[in-house]
């Protein structure tokens, strides 16, 4: 079961910049800000409530909520612009269109604008498809706009295609303070003469493969990116500090990525390099992996990453049971990030930096269970944990297997764990064990889904019975050979009373039902704890 994973990857590459709802914020630690209001004053009121503390609020909004707050007034609007559309983020062809148009009609508006995300036909676009749109006129509206764009640092493009290169060679002369560069490629190859490769200073850049290209290659033949595109980044981008060569669609397109090794950028803090994996030797790829020792020595070189991503991919087969890394002793000393697999871990030197780990490239297997949990332990300070597993007999105790992974993480505070079938007794197992996390606070649940099996909000509740400490909880219901994996998603947070017991779920469904259109629900679910039932208030389907 593929996870469409380009999303998570596009927002981990800026996620400094992403705003948190309130209900987040126990989670994070406060940290200095750099303000997004430029020179307005700080003391002037809006209301009665100074506007530097109205600033400090909305550091913590969303934008929906930014844009409630600021219709309270003019004086509240004026101020609240540079954060309404400091991040344009259009993740459909409508918002494209509607959007676009609008900054066409209100220029000034594009000043605001540091970060724009542009994804039209957009292919991740769940669970109805995207409508098309001409992406090259969406091209020619940008370039319209891109003298008013003088504050933006960051575009990402996320189409079917590479843009036409006119959009590179504008937005390099009118955008002097773009640093961050991101985007996907299709089907088309590369042009080795592409603009794209005529930036300079960048501190972000990403080249992905997008997701949902299809292929049926066992082995698939390693395209050499142009020189030019390692001049760029080797040679004029000293202080890159953000870096992504990847594909998510491994059996049509994969990039040879491995002159990266040759660069040496000592403000790099973020790497997601992938797909790794077998060659027709079945000797692991890129070559130097295995061979000379590079990736491990450019790692050691690189004393600031604190986030490393590496896609596999094995098709058919399992991983090997080791996959060295030859790291130093010295290497990776403030890393805090990792998502591959756990045989890369193995020698790590420093375990107890690792926070957040993503076991989901493939699935670990019972019979893996004493190498992988002796690794986990080693991880004395894991509180996020992202698991793939595949449980064959569903009708057997597997409660051991939970216990034995639990167990070897006790700090959780977010644990998914992800299983590729429909997971229905086992649940009921694993929801018992979750206790071994005394400390978490969010649990995710994706897994194999029948049409037959209890409805997402009963297993919320089921899981919510074993473990009333939790906050949120999250399910996935995904069919592996549908084209779209993901049929139905629910998120429900939990509400309690004051002495911290349950009394409500709040939720939010959507998905592709058996019959019919796809379908949003939000809802309030009581909680009867006296009679341990369940009241259930008639819920209002919107269309999409």
């Amino acid at each position: 079961m593929e996870r469409p994973q380009n999303l998570d990857l596009r927002e981990n590459l800026t996620k400094s910049n992403r705003r948190r709802s309130l209900k987040t914020l126990f989670q994070l630690p406060l940290s200095t800000r750099t303000s997004t209001y430029g020179s307005l004053s700080t003391s002037a009121p809006a209301g009665s409530i100074p506007a530097d503390i109205v600033r400090e609020i909305v550091d913590y909004l969303p934008p929906s909520d930014i844009l409630s707050f600021s219709l309270a007034s003019s004086h509240l609007r004026a101020l609240l612009m540079p954060a309404l559309y400091e991040t344009v983020t259009l993740k459909s062809s409508k918002n494209c269109r509607v959007t676009l148009n609008m900054l066409l009609h209100r220029k000034d508006i594009c000043g605001y604008i540091r970060k724009l995300a542009v994804r039209p036909n957009y292919y991740l676009a769940w669970p109805k498809p995207d409508e098309h749109l001409s992406e090259a006129w969406v091209v020619e509206t940008i370039e319209q706009l891109s003298t008013s764009l003088t504050a933006m640092h960051t575009f990402d493009w996320d189409g079917l295609e590479l843009p036409n290169d006119s959009l590179w060679v504008t937005l390099r002369l009118n955008c002097p303070e773009l640093k961050s560069v991101f985007s996907n490629v299709g089907t088309r190859p590369l042009d080795p003469e592409s603009s794209l490769f005529d930036f300079t200073d960048l501190t972000s850049f990403s080249l992905i493969v997008r997701h949902g290209l299809g292929g049926s290659e066992l082995f698939p033949v390693l395209e050499h990116i142009p020189p030019r595109f390692w001049d760029m980044l080797i040679n004029r981008c000293p202080d890159l500090q953000e870096l992504a060569i990847c594909s998510f669609s491994s059996s049509a397109r994969v990039f040879d990525f491995e002159r990266i090794i040759e660069g040496h950028w000592p403000r790099l803090h973020t790497l997601t390099l992938g797909s790794f994996g077998y060659q027709a030797d079945f000797s692991l790829g890129p070559s130097s992996l295995s061979t000379d020792h590079a990736l491990g020595r450019f790692l050691d070189k690189h004393q600031e990453l604190k986030y490393v991503r590496f896609l596999w991919n094995f098709k058919r087969w399992m991983s090997p049971d080791t996959i060295p890394m030859h790291l130093s002793t010295s290497a990776l000393p403030v890393l805090d990030t990792f998502i591959g697999v756990y045989q890369q871990l193995a020698e790590l030197p420093h375990p107890e930096a690792i926070e957040t780990l993503d076991l989901t490239c493939e699935p670990v297997y019972e019979t893996r269970l004493e190498t992988v949990c002796p690794i986990l332990l080693r991880l004395t300070n894991l509180t996020s944990l992202d698991i793939w597993t595949h449980v064959f007999d569903i009708n057997a105790d597997h409660s051991q297997f939970f216990i034995s992974v639990l167990s070897s993480c006790p700090k959780l505070t977010d644990f998914h764990f992800m299983c590729t079938t429909s997971f229905t007794k086992p649940l009921k197992q694993l929801a018992k064990q979750l206790n071994l996390l005394p400390y978490l606070k969010r649990f995710s649940l994706t897994k194999g889904h029948k049409y037959i099996d209890e409805t997402m909000l009963s297993t919320a509740l089921r899981i919510l019975k074993y473990n009333p400490q939790l906050k949120q909880i999250n399910i996935r219901w995904a069919r592996e050979r549908c084209p779209n994996h993901l049929k139905q998603e629910g998120c429900y947070d939990v509400v309690s009373d004051i002495d911290g017991n349950p009394e409500a779920l709040i939720g939010v469904e959507r998905g592709i039902p058996l019959v019919g259109i796809p379908f949003l629900r939000r809802f309030r679910h009581r909680i009867d704890r006296k009679k341990g039932e369940i009241s259930i208030p008639a819920t209002r389907r919107l269309p999409w």
